[in-house]
């Protein structure tokens, strides 16, 4: 038993704690700060870690004070909703991982699974066209990887693995500003007909475009 364990200084048995939860015994200082933690969304793992104490005397305290423990599954719960109101604020991935002690790829899959950041396939289809959109422009290969931030090793990769015909749709695509712009607005929703109209577009030519990356079942 650790120095944390010992403690026994009393408070009143009329003093709530946490949650609103009265307790009708007395506390210990001990005590209240693990159903303070508790209630402010720790785990049990992390109070017994910062009170430096065993995890088994947190659960007995919590359920001496009838707290109902969470599950794993409420525990992830709380910190999805966590991530999202830190993302919400302006936090990058890495402040809310730091911030929540979550690894960066929990915190990028819970935002994707969130909607509120795309996910990989849908990222790379978007580089796709934006390399179909900078070699319409005349970039060469070089230039573009540099701009997009990759090898060009890793940029034949990604044309390679694909499945878009760059070469044809770089002929369909040769009087379009803006087709990353387009891609990604379909890729949030954007129905076919809407864009078309938005952008100016005809609307088979649009369809075909989008069904050569995936976006559309019909031509």
């Amino acid at each position: 038993m650790t120095n944390r364990d010992e403690q026994t200084e009393m408070y009143n048995s009329s003093e709530d704690v946490g949650s609103g939860f009265s307790v009708n015994h007395e506390m210990s200082v001990r005590d209240i700060s693990i159903v303070e933690l508790y209630d402010g969304g720790k785990s049990t793992y992390q109070i017994a870690e910062e009170l430096e104490l065993n995890r088994h005397t947190v659960s007995k305290v919590l359920k001496k004070n009838q707290i109902e423990t969470r599950t794993i599954a409420d525990y992830h719960k709380l910190k999805h909703e966590e991530v999202v109101e830190l993302f919400n604020k302006g936090k990058d991935k890495k402040e809310i991982a730091e911030a929540l002690e979550l690894t960066d790829y929990t915190v990028r899959k819970v935002l994707e699974e969130k909607g509120l950041l795309l996910k990989k396939k849908d990222r790379d289809t978007i580089l796709i066209a934006r390399y179909i959109q900078m070699k319409n422009k005349g970039y060469d290969n070089e230039s573009i990887s540099i701009f997009l931030g990759i090898t060009p090793k890793q940029l034949n990769k990604h044309i390679r693995n694909s499945g878009v015909n760059v070469t044809a749709v770089r002929y369909k695509t040769k009087t379009i500003e803006n087709i990353a712009d387009l891609i990604r607005k379909r890729l949030e929703g954007f129905k076919v007909i809407e864009l078309s109209l938005e952008y100016g577009l005809d609307l088979l030519l649009l369809r075909e475009i989008f069904y050569d990356f995936g976006l559309c079942y019909e031509v």
